[in-house]
Order: C-alpha cells, then sequence, then structure tokens
C-alpha cells in the first residue's frame, strides 16, 4: 500500500494559522509518522510559549522529546488516537487530550489539545478569526461553555462556536447553532444520558468517547461518535458521523450471521474421489484447508465409519437413485471421531452420465450434546415431577389432618388423628406432639407415632432449644446443640417444631429419623396441629362462657334450661327421684343498698362456695337469675332433701362473710324444693313448683326450707314480692 500524502505546515491558511494562534489552547496536528503537520502558539503576556520545541515537517516530534519516558507516552497515546481511540495524559501539569481526526481523503491523523494555566485570552469570546481558525479542523467541531443554576450546577451548556463541517452534519446554518442551548437543539442529549456524561467531562476533566444520536433540522437521525475534553469552564467536541459506518456494520453483521448459519461442509469430487471443492464448513469441521485438500484423494484425509451400512451398500445405493442419506462417523485433523449427518447426491452431466458427487455434511456433536443434556433435563424433569407429586400428597395429607382436626371436640379425639396422620405424613420418621397444660411451663404426651415412642414423662419449656427459641430447631448426633428431653444415646436426627399461636405455647411436634423430611411440610404439619389445639381451646371456653356464670362460676340459667330435662329423663329410666330446689337469698336489694353492689358480688361468690361445699359431685348447681339459685338433686328422696336443705339454710345462716376488712351482718336464704316423680318429664313444671314453695317460704317469714304441695298455689307469670 503506498504511504499516504503528508499536508506541510504552509497548506493552512494564513489567516486560520493567525487565528489558531490566539487560542488559549495549544493544537497539534500530527500525521501517522508522527510528524508535527501543524501547531499554534500560545501566548503569555507578549511571550511565545511552547511545550514542545516545534519540529520540521519531515521529521518525528518524538526526536525532540528529551524525556524517553515522556516520549513513550506520546508515542503511545498517538498510536491509541490513530487506532480511533481518544485518550488523556498529564506531564509537568499541563493535560495532553490526543483526539483521532481525519481529512477529506480519510486519511488518519491526530489532534493533540494542550492546556495548562490558562492566559486571560481564555475567557474572551471567540470572534470571527477565531471561527477561521476553527474551520481548520476537518472534522465536525464545536466549542461549549455549560450554563449553570444560581447553585452552581450546570443545567446546560451554550454552542460557543462550530465549524462549517458541524453545520453540515446537523444540517442546521453557523447562525442556528452559535449561541444555542445545547439541549433545545438536541433534547435528546438529557434521554439518553449524554448531557449527564458531557457535565461529567466538565466536573472531572475526563475525556468521553461514546456513540450517541442526533436528530437534524430535517428530521433525519444520524448516529455520530463524540469525542469530548473539558476546555475551561466548558468543553470542545468532535462531532464525527459514523452512520454510514453503522449501517454497513449492521449488514456485515447480518451477513456474518448468515453465513454462521451456513456451517455444514460442502465436498465435491470427481468419480475417482478427488477433492475438487472444500468449502468454509467443511475446514472448520475437519481443520484442512480448501488449499490442502483440493486435488488430492478424500481417503488421504478422511477415512469414513459406517454405523448402519456399509461403503459398498451405500455406493450401490448413490449409483442406483443417485442419493444416498445416513449417519456416519470421520476424522478430524486431530484424528477425533466426529458423528456426522450426510446427503451424498450424484452429480450428472446434461446427457445423464455420472460426472462427480457432492456430499452435504452436518456435525452431529453440538445435537449428540444437546440430546444428552437432553435427556438429562428429562430426567431431572421425571424426578421434579415425582418430587412434585411426592409433595402434593404430603400436601393433601396435611390438608386431610387439617379438615379431621377441625372437627374434633375434645383433645382426646385430636389425640388419635393426630397420631393416625402423622404415622401417614411421615410413615419413615417416628415422633410425638406434646402440649401444654395452662398456666403451667411443662408438657405432656398428646400423641406419638412410630415403633419407638418416647415415654409419657413430661418436659419442661427450658429443656426444648425450639420453645426457648421460638423457632424449628433440627440436630443430629454429631452435633452438639441436641435438646435436653433427647436421650443422649439417641442416634437419629431430630427436629423440633414449637407450637406457639400469638405467642402463647400450646406444645410441641418432634420428629426423629436417620433422614429428615424437608422442614416446609414439618412446619406445615406443626401448623395445622396448633390452629387445631387452639381451636379446640377457644371452642371450649366460649362452651365455659356459654353456660358458665361469669360472677360466681356456676353453671347459668341457660345450662340449666339444657339439663334439667336431661336429668328428668334419666330419672324417669332410672325410676329414681329428683329434688328441684330453687334459693333466694333474703333481703338482698337492702343488702346491696347497705354495703353496695361490690359486697353483694361477694356474698353471691361466697354462696356459691357454700353450695359447692355442700353439694355432691352429681349435683348440678346453677345461679338462675339476680340472686336466685337452683340446686338439682337426683336420687334422694323427702326426708333426705330437707335435711340436707335445712342444713345449707343453717350453713349460710352461720357463715361469717367479710368485705373489705368489714364483717358483714348474717345473711339468711329461703328453699323451695319439689320432688319429681319418675314418670315426670316437665322441666318447666318441675321449676314453678320449687318456685311457689320459695314464695311460699318467703311468705311465712322467710329463713326456712318449704316443700312444694298441694295446697300451695302455683305463681302467676308476674309475680311481685
Amino acid at each position: 500500500m503506498a504511504e499516504p500524502q503528508t499536508p506541510r505546515p504552509g497548506s493552512l491558511h494564513l489567516d486560520a494559522a493567525a487565528a489558531l494562534s490566539h487560542l488559549p489552547i495549544t493544537l497539534r496536528v500530527i500525521d501517522a509518522n508522527y510528524r508535527l503537520i501543524y501547531t499554534n502558539q500560545t501566548w503569555n503576556n507578549g511571550q511565545i510559549i511552547w511545550s514542545l520545541p516545534p519540529a520540521q515537517a519531515d521529521e518525528s516530534i518524538l526526536l525532540k522529546i528529551d524525556d524517553a519516558t515522556r516520549r513513550a507516552i506520546w508515542q503511545h497515546c498517538c498510536d491509541r488516537a490513530l487506532d480511533g481511540e481518544s485518550c488523556i495524559t498529564t506531564i509537568a501539569e499541563s493535560s495532553f487530550h490526543f483526539l483521532p481526526i481525519s481529512d477529506v481523503q480519510g486519511q488518519p491523523y491526530v489532534l493533540v489539545i494542550e492546556t495548562a494555566s490558562p492566559p486571560p485570552q481564555a475567557q474572551r469570546d471567540i470572534d470571527d478569526q477565531h471561527r477561521v481558525a476553527i474551520e481548520a479542523i476537518p472534522e465536525p467541531f464545536s466549542l461549549c461553555e455549560v450554563i449553570r443554576n444560581q447553585r452552581g450546577q450546570i443545567v446546560d451548556a451554550r454552542i460557543v462556536a462550530v465549524n462549517t463541517a458541524m453545520c453540515r452534519l446537523t444540517d442546521y446554518s453557523y447562525q442556528d447553532l452559535s449561541g444555542q442551548r445545547l439541549l433545545d437543539l438536541f433534547p435528546n442529549f438529557a434521554e439518553d444520558g449524554v448531557f449527564g456524561e458531557l457535565r461529567r467531562v466538565v466536573e472531572t476533566g475526563t475525556p468521553l468517547r461514546r456513540q450517541a444520536t442526533i436528530t437534524t433540522q430535517s428530521g433525519e437521525l444520524r448516529i455520530i461518535e463524540l469525542c469530548v475534553v473539558q476546555i475551561g469552564d466548558g468543553f470542545t467536541g468532535i462531532w464525527r458521523d459514523i452512520t454510514a459506518q453503522v449501517q454497513r456494520d449492521q449488514q456485515w453483521r447480518q451477513q456474518a450471521q448468515l453465513f454462521d448459519h451456513i456451517v455444514d461442509a460442502v465436498i465435491g469430487t470427481d468419480l475417482n474421489y478427488v477433492i475438487t471443492s472444500w468449502n468454509r464448513g467443511a475446514e472448520l469441521i475437519y481443520g484442512w484447508s480448501a488449499s490442502e485438500t483440493i486435488g488430492h484423494r478424500l481417503g488421504e484425509f478422511l477415512r469414513t465409519h459406517f454405523s448402519e451400512t456399509t461403503a459398498e451398500e451405500a455406493m450401490d445405493t448413490l449409483l442406483q437413485t443417485g442419493r444416498w442419506e445416513g449417519e456416519v462417523e470421520q476424522n478430524r485433523r486431530d484424528n477425533t471421531l466426529v458423528p456426522i449427518h450426510s446427503v451424498v447426491v450424484l452429480v450428472r452431466d446434461e446427457k445423464g452420465a455420472p460426472t462427480g458427487i457432492v456430499a452435504v455434511n452436518r456435525d452431529m456433536s453440538e445435537r449428540r450434546h444437546f440430546e444428552q443434556l437432553l435427556m438429562k433435563v428429562n430426567q431431572r424433569l421425571e424426578e421434579a415431577m415425582i418430587e412434585a407429586q411426592r409433595q402434593a400428597n404430603e400436601v393433601l395429607l396435611v390438608n386431610e389432618l387439617h379438615d379431621l382436626l377441625q372437627v374434633c371436640q375434645t383433645r382426646s379425639e385430636a389425640a388419635n388423628v393426630i397420631a393416625f396422620s402423622l404415622q401417614r405424613i411421615f410413615p419413615r420418621q417416628i415422633g410425638y406432639v406434646l402440649v401444654r397444660q395452662t398456666g403451667s411451663a411443662s408438657l405432656n404426651l398428646l400423641a406419638a407415632w412410630g415403633d419407638c415412642a418416647p415415654t409419657s414423662d413430661p418436659i419442661t419449656i427450658d429443656q426444648c432449644w425450639a420453645l426457648r427459641r421460638g423457632l424449628l430447631h433440627r440436630a443430629c448426633p454429631e452435633e452438639n446443640l441436641r435438646c435436653a428431653h433427647i436421650p443422649p444415646a439417641y442416634e437419629d436426627c431430630t427436629c423440633c417444631v414449637p407450637l406457639v399461636v400469638q405467642g402463647d405455647i400450646y406444645g410441641l411436634l418432634h420428629i426423629a429419623g436417620r433422614d429428615l423430611p424437608r422442614s416446609e411440610l414439618i412446619v406445615m404439619t406443626g401448623d395445622a396441629i396448633k390452629l387445631a389445639l387452639s381451636n379446640l381451646d377457644l371452642r371450649a371456653m366460649l362452651r365455659e362462657q356459654a353456660i358458665i356464670d361469669p360472677l360466681t362460676s356456676l353453671y347459668n340459667r341457660r345450662y340449666l334450661e339444657t339439663t334439667l330435662p336431661r336429668e328428668l329423663h334419666r330419672a324417669q329410666r332410672e325410676r329414681s327421684p329428683l329434688t328441684v330446689a330453687m334459693v333466694d337469698i333474703d333481703y338482698f336489694k337492702q343488702f346491696n343498698d347497705q354495703y353496695g353492689h361490690d359486697a353483694g358480688d361477694t356474698l353471691l361468690r361466697e354462696l356459691a362456695t357454700i353450695f359447692r361445699e355442700h353439694m355432691r359431685q352429681s349435683d348440678l348447681i346453677c345461679r338462675y337469675g339476680g340472686e336466685e339459685f337452683v340446686l338439682i338433686m337426683p336420687g334422694i328422696n323427702s326426708v333426705t332433701a330437707q335435711q340436707r336443705l335445712q342444713q345449707l339454710k343453717e350453713t349460710v345462716q352461720h357463715r361469717p362473710i367479710t368485705f373489705a376488712g368489714q364483717l358483714l351482718k348474717p345473711v339468711t336464704i329461703s328453699i323451695g324444693y319439689t320432688i319429681c316423680m319418675p314418670d315426670e318429664d316437665n322441666a318447666r313444671h318441675a321449676l314453678q313448683r320449687a318456685d311457689a314453695a320459695l314464695y311460699a317460704a318467703k311468705r311465712s317469714g322467710r329463713n326456712r326450707v318449704v316443700r312444694f304441695s298441694e295446697d300451695i298455689p302455683l305463681p302467676d307469670e308476674q309475680r311481685h314480692e
């Protein structure tokens, strides 16, 4: 290739050279042989300052640099710029920016911009002479100063000067560009991050080189390469139009992608198997180049191994049908075998006579590799499906456990369900469930499964790491953090799950085995158990609240109305008597007026205590309402009932009752009762007769026990004392 012609310094316009001498920077143009093509003069107080001595046009500028290190830096930076890469370096407190440029013929040059302590002329506006100087730069060139807000932040840049090449690139005139805001002309710079990088050039001094897009005044979209360096409170930039280059590169990439897809080996031979064609695909597959193979016999390079047929049978098929297709193995240049899918066609002339053979061979190595990968993927997928099905079955079993526990009414029922279900969920493990007694720190066995069920000895919360931490705890024999409730000689791994609801410890799920199930399944099972235990306790509490009087802790009227008919039926079935007594506190209103309602509540609780002390376990005590109580005593006759109720009345009369440290006056009660015969089954009539007897006791002076008789009238529905 002929060496390019190098322009001489005198080729620059004299006016342009004079104008460039007024720039507050040193400009140099260097060719590919490191020769100085042009340099301006930097003035400082009337003196010309040269950072490098001027060189002759036929001398390398590197020869004028005495320092070897500095000379190596200059040569390295020039080489990078000649390769199209901008760079910056600092030498002796001066910054040198090496920018790639080219002339109209496309010859590469290096523009070196040196900035040092800027002279006062750097702050002056660029005049017409500066524009003439800038025209000497062949690439589209711009000089911008930044625009700052009141806080000193860079918000835009104003174009100070451009050259004609810049106007041609953007389709704007010099007047359209000069003095305009950069973001007004090219608003997409703010969107694609270009302006942010320009701002960093001014703030950090780091040069910028990147691709960007602009929209010309005519609306055409162009792709440019920006090479920007800082100068003062602004920056200079060379805008190189690379639209055509990018389009060519894109076309080349598309063609390269198309060629990359044609990877089959196409091999042509004559009837004597002398190679006549050997394409790029054959070179890539087998390793021999076309120049090495063409003109030689195919057998000198390739050895073919047939798997499902023989070479003779394949040739017979080719001669008879003109085509053979099958899979073979052939050797590469390094003697490794490659699986090949081969399609062999017999080439004929116009008369139909065979003239040669063409084989299209496809490398099946990648396909075989992917087939093996696919087999492994399918195997993993099958294993994953089996695992997913297993986990789905486990979830179904846990859901079934949850459903069964929701219909349990007692903890004993729940214990049976838990033992049965956990044996199915964890068939290869053993374990147990402990529950905590209300108000106690110990946990007792509720249910267990497996062959090695633990003893029923209770444990405390402090004996289990899971209960103390409130988190699942797994441990194996070789680990030291084993729970204290696990025997020291235990050889299996263990997992403890605390059953905690709303911060309250309900119990513990313990699982042991050589292989523990996944933690998610254990936690899911524990959640089902603890919610069921919580619901059981909640339902029991609600039932108790529904039938227990909160003040006296006796059964309430609702419980009486449910239980009395059942007691009457049982007495009728057993042919035994049943006593129904109604008790009322005498002058309870005056007691409340004298001592207050709190004292009255204390009196009611004390009476409840007396009733529980004197009644049997089989007797039923209910608070009927206000100061009235109902006693149901099965299996006693009239004489025994009279004696027991009389004794109860006397006990109440002589029981000292204190409130707030004060001894209250004695209290008396009136009792009316009736004996229900074995053939009676009407609870309402029984209560009416007991109420009538109580009313008779009240009328006869109170503090007495009266049995209902036929001469006592039944009370009206509204009775006033």
